[in-house]
This record gives C-alpha cells, structure tokens and sequence, in this order.
C-alpha cells in the first residue's frame, strides 16, 4: 500500500499490540475471573430483558437507562454521564473532541499508552513527567508542568495503570484547580481502592473529566461498556463525537442488570480479589531480587532481575503476563490478580526461578 494515502500522523504508526495469546491461564490484560452470568439474579434479569429485545432494531444511541443507573451508581445526575463501547472509545471521544493537531497532551510516565496513542492519531503532541524512584508519581514536576504549558488536555490515571499507585484525591484536586483546560482522571481501577471518587468533586469543576468502567470489577471487559462522568457541557460537547449507535442493545441491557445488583456484585468479587493481590504481594517481595510494588489494583507490577526468563517461565506453566518493551519498565512484568489457586501458581513459578536465578536446584 501507498503510505501516502496514510494521514501524516499515522504513517510511522505503531498500533496497540494485542499478542497472541497460547497459554490456558491468561493474567496479562487486568480481566476479572468472575463471569457477571453466573449470579443467578444478574443473568435471570438480562435474560428477561433479552427476550423483549428486537435485533432489528438500532440500540438507543444514549443509552438512557444505563445513564440513570451509572448516574444512581456514582452520585450524579443522568446529563452528566456518557455512555461508550468500553473505557478505551471514552478516551478516544475525549481526544478527538479536545486535541487538534500540534494541541499538547499532558501525562506522567508509564502510564495507559492508549491516551499517546489516540493523541498521535490526531497529530498532538504528548509531554511525559516521568515517576520518580520506585514508580511514584512526580506530583511536584506533574503540578508544574500543568502550571507552565497549560496542555490542552491532561490526564491523571489513578489508580495508575500499569503501576497499581493511587494518588490522594487532594493532589488530583490541586491539579484540576491548576489547570486552565480539561482534566482527565481515569478512575478505571478505582473499585479495587477503596478510595473516594474526585466525581463526589464534579460540580465544582468545568474542566473535569472522570472516566469510569464496567471491565474491571463488574467482570464485563468482554461486553464493552465505559463511561464519562463531567459537568452537562461537557458530556455535551463529547457527544458531538461520539459514534451514534456506539454501545450494542445487548451491552446495555447486560449492564443494566449488573447495575442492579451492582453491590452484590463487587462484594462477591473485591474482597477476594484484594486478599489474593495481599497474598502475591508478600510471596514475590520475599524473594530474592524481585519487587512487588504497592498496588490499589486489581494487579501488581513486579521487577524481576531478567523479565524474559521470567516470562519464559510463566509460559512453559501455561500463564501469560504482561511485560514491556519500554526503558522505563524494563524486567517488569504485570500480573493480573484473579484467583487465590493463580496466584499460588504464579508465586510457585516465581520462587523456583528466583532460586534458579540464585543457582539453586
């Protein structure tokens, strides 16, 4: 194919790269283990509604009963919410209704490479602050810098993706009141953290942005349901982009019924999740050369002393991590806590190779 058919900003693109996957157990993509169809009440309700739902028929392009139940779900009004075909299609409507080409995204570094990705579609610009030591988050540099470039956009991932840090809602505040544009905060993780929503902060702020998601606690990544929470202008605004029929009928009848049952739900699935994560934590950060850093997730990020015998050796147990190619996360690996039998694999894999590493038998 001819490149210069390809917009500019796209010829020497490197897509997201979504790996083949071979192994049985597969930990690499922060997926729940809970399948939401296997609570009686949740599938009894999607199935009732399934019955009455035509297939010739276009879904309601805004979801408007799924807005009211988000909006029940995280204390706002049912204006103030937008409805996308999971968390990655908000980040993309965000984008593409904010940035123009040469506008300056702002994030701190690593973090989701998708907010780059979609800014380099679009041809803007994307400035890093980079994590101090240990992967914490350079709030100082971070705060300065929306002070001195007053990006177009900024975005704050908290809890961070792929780190597991959480910020103090006081600092993404500071950084909200500081900016003099919009503000992202991508609150994907956030069930995992027991910490309290910046969207409890909503009406104060016309530049903010919250990003929530139905994949991560609910167990629905495969349904594909995320949404925006800011100010009616807002929502508004992103709906001038938004892809008309964007979120299948069964998407929202499916999360329809989650959202009923919603505190059931995350009460069957956090707490476990959270003592798995407790448990993987203390095993790894008990061998020799591997850190297991602090994480508000549903997943740990580990430094190995060499990320691809590591890897190797997960694989030949049948699992599939995620590592990376960046500088920054070099021989780290990131491991999605699902159940307590995975993690004691994983843990198993890790001791014999740190003990291997260590020359030991």
């Amino acid at each position: 194919m001819n490149k210069e058919w390809l917009r500019r900003s796209i010829r020497s693109f490197e897509p997201y790269d979504v790996p083949e996957l071979k192994e049985k157990i597969i930990i690499n993509a922060n997926e729940s283990p809970y399948n939401v169809f296997d609570f009686a009440e949740v599938k009894a309700d999607f199935m009732a509604s399934f019955a009455e739902t035509p297939s010739f028929r276009y879904p309601d392009p805004f979801a408007k009963k799924l807005r009211a139940a988000l909006a029940d779900y995280v204390c706002c009004r049912p204006e103030e919410v937008l409805v996308g075909n999971g968390g990655d299609e908000i980040i993309s409507v965000i984008i593409n209704t904010f940035l123009d080409a040469d506008d300056t995204l702002l994030v701190h570094a690593p973090t989701f490479d998708i907010y780059s990705i979609d800014a380099q579609i679009v041809g803007a610009k994307t400035v890093c602050v980079n994590d101090l030591p240990g992967f914490k988050r350079d709030r100082e540099g971070l705060l300065q810098k929306v002070k001195e470039l007053q990006p177009k956009v900024t975005v704050i991932c908290n809890p961070n993706n792929p780190t597991g840090e959480l910020l103090p809602l006081s600092f993404v505040e500071e950084v909200v009141q500081a900016a003099q544009n919009i503000v992202v905060v991508d609150e994907a993780y956030l069930e995992f953290a027991g910490a309290e929503s910046i969207i409890g902060k909503l009406n104060k702020y016309d530049n903010l942005i919250v990003i929530r998601t139905l994949s991560k606690a609910f167990g629905m990544a495969g349904l594909r349901v995320g949404y925006a929470v800011a100010q009616k202008e807002l929502i508004e605004a992103l709906s001038l982009v938004k892809p008309v029929y964007n979120v299948s009928s069964i998407s929202q009848i499916a999360a329809l019924a989650v959202m009923k049952h919603s505190q059931m739900i995350l009460q069957h699935n956090v707490p476990p999740t959270l003592a798995a994560r407790q448990y993987l934590s203390e095993a790894l950060n008990a061998l020799p050369g591997v850190t297991a850093y602090p994480s508000a997730t549903n997943f740990l990020l580990a430094q190995v002393p060499d990320g691809a015998a590591y890897v190797k050796a997960l694989s030949e147990a049948d699992i599939s991590v995620r590592a990376y190619k960046a500088a920054a996360l070099k021989n780290c690996l990131r491991i999605t806590v699902t159940t307590m039998e995975v993690v004691k694999k994983v843990a198993e894999v890790f001791k014999k190779e740190a003990e291997y590493a260590q020359g030991g038998n």
